[in-house]
């Protein structure tokens, strides 16, 4: 028989085609990790903003809860909230302009902890109160504080955070 004998079954001519092969199929260890890597890279910034918001609506209500508003009295609360948060996302933000941050970080300090933390609705709710009181003059005031206050803390925030390295 000779060297014929012993090759392989091939061509008339002896050359081969070769036959393209698929990639092997990986064990399901790694498939499901490659799921769970899609399904954590399309929900992680969801969950970010999930886990920063209940921690940041934690800490509002506790404010609240702690340093109540009076019926008819001034809104101290939110307004001390809103401006620390100003204060806090301008420092955060800064940071991250200098690449202090991890990934999906904005979702969870700045959308969800922050973002939850203060709050423009409960602000509206107090203005209207105020006015509906017939306290425009402290409807006004609570107005300019907060809004000169937080620009001002945002402000002063940006700047704490760029000056720190």
């Amino acid at each position: 028989m000779g060297l014929a004998a012993n090759r392989p079954p091939g061509r008339a001519d002896g050359s081969f085609k070769r036959r393209a092969m698929s990639p092997p199929t990986p064990p399901p260890a790694v498939r499901s990790h490659r799921i769970a890597l899609t399904l954590g890279n399309r929900l992680g910034p969801a969950a970010a903003v999930f886990a920063g918001g209940l921690f940041g609506s934690a800490a509002r209500t506790g404010i609240g809860y702690w340093s109540p508003t009076s019926p008819g009295g001034f809104p101290f609360a939110i307004l001390a909230t809103n401006l620390v948060g100003s204060l806090l996302l301008g420092f955060y933000l800064a940071r991250r302009e200098q690449g202090v941050s991890a990934r999906w970080s904005l979702q969870f300090w700045g959308i969800g902890m922050l973002g939850s933390f203060t709050t423009f609705s409960a602000f509206s709710l107090d203005v209207v109160h105020l006015v509906q009181d017939q306290r425009t003059l402290t409807a006004v005031l609570y107005v300019f504080a907060s809004l000169v206050g937080g620009l001002g803390l945002a402000l002063v925030g940006e700047r704490t955070g760029m000056v720190l390295r």
